[in-house]
């Protein structure tokens, strides 16, 4: 054994490493790397680490660690590592089951209030379920009547509204109906260009001129037999409006901007002669026609 640390101080020496170098460079304690070098295998903790450590001290003073324990393989003791192995794996063993039987042993003792809790768990989940199903019924029970109630209501609704889209469809016939019969007759009698003369047949008791300013400005007049009821500047989408006195039988209107202006009659657009499209200044004459009654119609007969 000692042939092995002469080896290892001579390598060590012709390094030029003292015991404190080495001990610094392989982090083995100093008192190890005297024993290997004297052969006193006892100081080590164990066969395996005086192995690794002749190892490690031959590889880094510059031998070949496993040739020189192969070559002393008589002289350095000798160990296994299936050995370290199985008394670290019997080690576990022993360990893993005293854990396994120190859970069994709580899961025992403790086995009656684990069984308590559980039951207690199930009654709470039956109750639960038994309250959720009667909530259930009573929630559709109520969507039920519900339903019917609203059935109802949205019949009567229905039919309801039936009436009434009927009585509105009767009224707006008749209001058609009077509008067709109040409609007013205009009819072009002449036309130069520049002036136009229409006749007006209307039913209604008071006739409205109105002159609307569409497109830009425009100047106009009303007169009505001679006598100027509205006149002035027109913005554009600004209206001049006249009432018409009853029992006139003439209006005249000068309107400066044919194409911005629009002429209505009680609501209704006039529209301009063909002729009077190439002229911008118009002279308009409405000649309205006396208004027939029945009485004069059966004396006539």
């Amino acid at each position: 054994m000692a042939e092995v640390g002469e080896k290892l101080q001579e390598a060590r020496k012709a390094k030029g490493y003292t015991l404190d170098d080495l001990q610094q460079i392989t982090k083995i304690q100093k008192r190890y790397l005297i024993a290997i070098e004297e052969g006193n295998y006892n100081v080590m903790p164990g066969k395996f680490y005086a192995r690794a450590f002749i190892k490690q001290y031959a590889d880094t003073v510059g031998l070949n660690g496993d040739q020189l324990l192969e070559e002393y393989d008589d002289t350095v003791p000798h160990t296994h590592d299936e050995e370290f192995v199985e008394k670290v794996s019997s080690s576990q063993t022993r360990s893993g089951s005293k854990k396994q039987n120190s859970f069994l042993e709580k899961i025992q003792d403790n086995l009656p209030t684990i069984l308590i809790v559980l039951l207690v768990l199930a009654i709470v989940v039956a109750i639960y379920v038994a309250v959720a199903n009667s909530a259930g019924n009573n929630a559709d029970e109520d969507m039920i009547s519900v339903d019917s109630s609203s059935t109802v209501v949205s019949s009567e609704n229905e039919s309801s509204a039936e009436e009434s889209e009927e009585s509105a469809s009767e009224e707006s016939s008749e209001s058609e109906s009077e509008e067709s019969e109040a409609e007013d007759s205009v009819e072009i009698v002449s036309s130069t260009g520049a002036s136009s003369v229409y006749t007006v047949s209307s039913q209604a008791e008071t006739n409205t001129v109105a002159l609307v300013a569409d497109g830009g400005d425009t100047w106009v007049s009303i007169a009505a037999d001679g006598t100027t009821l509205e006149q002035g500047l027109v913005s554009d989408g600004e209206t001049l409006e006249a009432e018409i006195p009853t029992g006139t039988s003439s209006v005249e209107m000068v309107i400066g901007s044919a194409p911005n202006t629009v002429i209505q009659l009680n609501g209704n657009e006039i529209p301009y002669a063909p002729e009077a499209s190439e002229s911008v200044r118009q002279e308009i004459e409405l000649q309205f026609e006396a208004a027939t009654s029945e009485s004069d119609t059966s004396s006539e007969e």
